[in-house]
C-alpha cells in the first residue's frame, strides 16, 4: 500500500471508525512564547485518538515583550499569519473544530486581546487564554499518555514565557507550579553577552534557585530524582548529549539519559558563544540564543536535586489539549480506561482505531497465551517476550482495514508505522512480524523486514508467530469455541488437547492447515484432540485424523 501524503485532505464521512463511533475532526492549536504547534487529529468518544498531520512555527510571540508587559505589532503580525497558515491547513483537512490555547505570552501582555481578536476576524480562530495551573495539568494530561510514572517525577515544560514544574506519577499529580522563568523570558532579563560573563550567569542562576525553592521543597518531599521533559529546550539538550556521546541509534524518546552526562553538555552549551553553538549538533537554530538561559535552568535542577536521570516525552501541551477536548465532549468515554501501562493502552488504541474485531482478536490472544505458558520448556523465552507476542497477537488482524486478501502484511506495515509509545524499535518490529506470519508465508531470507532483524528477535518472531498461527486456526469459526487448553510434551512430539464449547470439526480442521509452521519451528509432530466441555451439549461424532492421531 503506499502512504498518502500527511498533508493530504480527506473526507471526513470516509474517516475510520473506533469501535463503531465516528471521529470528530479537530484542529488542536498551542499558541506559545516562542512557537505555535498545531495538530489535526481525529478524536473518538473512546479516549483515544489519531494524530492526521502536524505544523510548527516559530513566531517568537514574546520577542521584545516582556519588560513592557506587551506584544510588539511585529510579533502580533507574526502569530496573526501563522494562524491563518494553520487555519488552511485545517480546511484541507476538513476539520469541524478548532481548539486555540495560549499561554504566558498572552495572558501576561496588556494588548493580548489585540491578537485575540485579530485571530478570530481575521483566522477565525477563537484563542481561550488559559491560567498557568491549567496548563500544568494539560501538559501533565499530554506527557501522561506517553511515558509510564509509576513513581513520582518531576515534569518540566521549558517554554519561553514561562515553565511548568509537575511532581506526579500515573495516578496523581501530588504538586504542579508555573513559573515565570522561561527561556526567552530569562535571556532577555539576564543575558547581553557572548559567551554569557561570570557576572550574568551568577545573577541568573541566584534568581533560578530563588524562584525554585517551593519546586525543590516539594521536589525532596516526594523524594523526586528523576526529570521528564516535554519542551523544545530540553529536547534540544538530549539531542546534543546523544549526538556528543550517547546512544544514537535510539531517539531521545526512547531511552534515559544520566544526569552527570546531560550536566556535561549543559555546562558545554552555557560557556559556548553563539557561533560555537551554531556546530554543536542537536541545537535547534531558531533556539540559539535562548537555549543557554535553558541550559542554565536545567543544569541548576540538576545539580541541586541530584537528579539521577532525564527521561523525554514526545507530548506535551497539545495533547494534553486533545485529552482535555476528548473529556470535556464526550460523556461516554474511556473504552481505554480499565487499560494501565502507556503500552497496552497504544495497542488497545491501534486497534480501536482500525475497527478491530475484538472478541476474535482477544481469543487469539488469550490462546496464544495458554499456548505460551504451556510450552515453556520448548521456546525458553521470557515475560518481554510473551507480552511482545500478546500484543502482536492482538493486532493480527488490524490490516483488514486495507484489504482482506493481503491483511497480514498490511498489518505490519500498520504496527511499524502507528508510532506506538513506550515501545523500543525493535520491539515494534518483533510484534509488527509476529502479526505478519500468523498466515500464508514462513519467514524467508528474501523478506526483507524479518531479515532486518537480529538473529535473536528473527527466533522470537518464529517461535510466537508460529503460537499465533495455532490460536488464530482454533478461532477459525471466530465464535470463541475454545474454552481453555492442555498441553503435554514428549520427546517428539506435543499433544494438544481442547475443551470446547461445541462441535471442535472447524478448529480441528483450521489446525490441521496450520500446524506446518509450528511443527517446522519446534521441530516436533503436533497431535491434536478435543472433547467438549462438562454440561456442554455432545458434538457430532469427529471424522479424520490430525496427524495420525485419533481426534474425539
Amino acid at each position: 500500500m503506499e502512504a498518502r501524503p500527511s498533508s493530504a485532505p480527506t473526507d471526513p464521512a470516509q474517516a475510520p471508525k473506533a469501535n463503531g463511533s465516528m471521529p470528530s475532526r479537530v484542529c488542536i492549536i498551542d499558541i506559545g512564547t516562542n512557537s505555535i504547534h498545531s495538530i489535526i487529529v481525529d478524536a473518538y468518544p473512546n479516549g483515544t485518538y489519531t494524530v492526521l498531520d502536524k505544523i510548527k512555527e516559530m513566531v517568537r510571540l514574546g520577542e521584545g515583550g516582556f519588560a513592557d508587559q506587551a506584544l510588539t505589532d511585529a510579533a502580533i503580525e507574526r502569530a496573526v499569519h501563522a494562524l491563518e497558515r494553520v487555519r488552511l491547513l485545517a480546511d484541507g483537512w476538513n476539520a469541524v473544530e478548532h481548539l486555540a490555547f495560549g499561554t504566558s505570552a498572552i495572558r501576561e501582555a496588556t494588548n493580548g486581546g489585540v491578537l485575540v481578536r485579530r485571530a478570530q476576524k481575521e483566522a477565525g480562530i477563537k484563542i481561550r487564554t488559559i491560567p498557568g495551573a491549567l496548563e500544568a495539568e494539560l501538559i501533565y494530561k499530554g506527557v501522561r499518555r506517553a511515558v509510564d510514572l509509576p513513581d513520582p517525577v518531576m515534569l518540566v515544560d521549558i517554554g519561553g514565557g514561562s515553565t511548568e514544574f509537575i511532581i506526579a506519577d500515573a495516578r496523581e499529580v501530588y504538586f504542579a507550579q508555573s513559573l515565570k522563568a522561561g527561556a526567552a523570558r530569562m535571556t532577555e532579563q539576564f543575558v547581553t553577552t557572548d559567551p554569557v560573563n561570570a557576572e550574568e550567569f551568577r545573577a541568573m542562576r541566584s534568581h533560578i534557585r530563588e524562584l525554585l525553592q517551593p519546586v525543590f521543597r516539594a521536589a525532596r518531599a516526594y523524594d523526586v530524582h528523576e526529570l521528564v521533559g516535554s519542551s523544545g529546550t530540553l529536547e534540544c539538550i538530549a539531542e546534543t548529549q546523544v549526538r556528543h556521546a550517547g546512544d544514537g541509534s535510539r531517539s531521545i524518546y526512547q531511552q534515559a539519559l544520566d544526569g552527570q552526562a546531560i550536566r556535561d553538555v549543559t555546562k558545554r552549551i552555557m560557556l559556548s558563544s553563539r557561533a560555537e553553538r551554531e556546530d554543536m549538533p542537536g541545537i535547534d537554530q531558531k533556539r540559539l540564543d535562548q537555549v543557554v538561559a535553558g541550559a542554565t535552568l536545567v543544569d541548576v535542577l540538576l545539580k541541586d536535586l541530584g537528579v539521577e536521570r532525564l527521561r523525554l516525552s514526545p507530548n506535551a501541551l497539545r495533547e494534553g489539549m486533545v485529552d482535555h477536548f476528548i473529556a470535556t465532549n464526550y460523556e461516554r468515554l474511556e473504552q481505554l480506561a480499565p487499560f494501565a501501562g502507556v503500552r497496552r493502552r497504544g495497542i488497545y488504541a491501534l486497534g480501536f482505531r482500525f475497527d478491530w474485531d475484538r472478541p476474535h482478536v482477544e481469543q487469539v490472544a488469550r490462546l496464544s497465551l495458554l499456548l505460551f505458558d504451556q510450552l515453556a520448556p520448548l521456546h525458553q523465552l521470557g515475560e518481554t517476550e510473551r507480552e511482545l507476542l500478546e500484543y502482536g497477537a492482538l493486532l493480527h488482524d488490524i490490516g483488514y482495514h486495507i484489504s482482506r486478501r493481503k491483511h497480514h502484511k498490511h498489518s505490519r506495515y500498520l504496527i511499524e508505522n502507528a508510532d506506538l509509545h513506550g515501545f523500543q524499535p525493535e520491539e515494534i518490529d518483533v510484534m509488527a512480524n509476529i502479526a505478519r506470519y500468523h498466515r500464508k508465508a514462513f519467514p524467508k531470507r528474501k523478506h526483507t523486514p524479518f531479515m532486518n532483524l537480529s538473529k535473536v528477535h528473527r527466533a522470537v518472531v518464529r517461535r510466537c508467530a508460529s503460537l499465533v498461527r495455532l490460536a488464530e486456526a482454533l478461532d477459525r469459526s471466530y465464535f470463541q469455541n475454545v474454552d481453555t487448553l492442555t498441553t503435554d510434551i514428549t520427546e517428539d512430539a506435543v499433544h494438544l488437547h481442547l475443551h470446547t464449547h461445541a462441535d471442535p470439526q472447524l478448529e480441528l480442521w483450521a489446525v490441521e492447515q496450520a500446524k506446518d509452521f509450528f511443527e517446522e519451528t519446534y521441530d516436533c509432530t503436533l497431535r491434536v484432540t478435543a472433547e467438549p466441555l462438562p454440561d456442554e451439549p455432545e458434538p457430532l461424532a469427529l471424522q479424520g485424523t490430525v496427524n495420525g492421531a485419533a481426534a474425539g
